[in-house]
């Protein structure tokens, strides 16, 4: 897959969420994201031109809250876009953003939770210890809704790259999604897993 292709798909996933994000009532929100859209949009596109080893993975993810997010919600699932670029022989530099969809659980006297929607934009970056198997850590943010707004983003990873008989390039990863949001909603935590295609 050609450059071009791969900055089509990427440009595709940036105006999917700025569309998500212009629903958003909180101004200074919005302006915080989609000056940090510009910017991993620039640099993407920079690092295209000057790189031929720029990959990208897009994948689906299922994810399970732990401690008090659990109390409220069940499991999530929605999917990211990862680009990722070598700077050293065995270390990538990585930016992910996605959409995530958690359902919420009933909470007694006929009650449920509405689902809770989290929008991850995150950077950071990819060790491999041998061929395939890799330690993953990314910072960022997380946009989130029902008023909770942004929240500090925080992902330590381990996964693993294969190719399939087809030859296709497959990445596993199994991952631990913290949220740290404002002082009354405390941090959300959840383990994940993400299956992607990569090209």
């Amino acid at each position: 897959m050609c450059i071009n292709e791969k900055l089509t798909i990427a440009t595709f996933v940036i105006s999917f969420l700025r569309s998500y994000i212009c629903n958003l009532k909180l101004i200074e929100m919005k302006k915080i994201i989609m000056f940090t859209l510009v910017a991993l949009c620039t640099s993407g596109a920079v690092m295209a031109q000057r790189s031929q080893n720029l990959k990208f993975s897009v994948g689906p993810e299922l994810s399970i809250p732990t401690g008090n997010f659990s109390t409220g919600y069940s499991f999530g699932i929605g999917g990211t876009a990862q680009a990722e670029l070598p700077v050293q022989q065995n270390f990538n530099v990585t930016g992910t953003a996605g959409i995530i969809f958690y359902n919420g659980k009933s909470v007694g006297g006929g009650y449920k939770n509405s689902g809770l929607t989290i929008i991850p934009i995150r950077v950071g970056g990819k060790y491999f210890f041998t061929e395939g198997v890799y330690g993953a850590a990314q910072i960022g943010v997380g946009i989130i809704n029902k008023g909770i707004g942004t929240a500090f983003a925080y992902t330590p990873a381990i996964g693993y790259e294969f190719r399939t008989n087809s030859g296709k390039a497959v990445d596993v990863s199994f991952k631990y999604d913290g949220y740290s949001a404002k002082q009354e909603v405390g941090t959300l935590t959840a383990f994940g897993v993400r299956v992607a295609y990569m090209f």
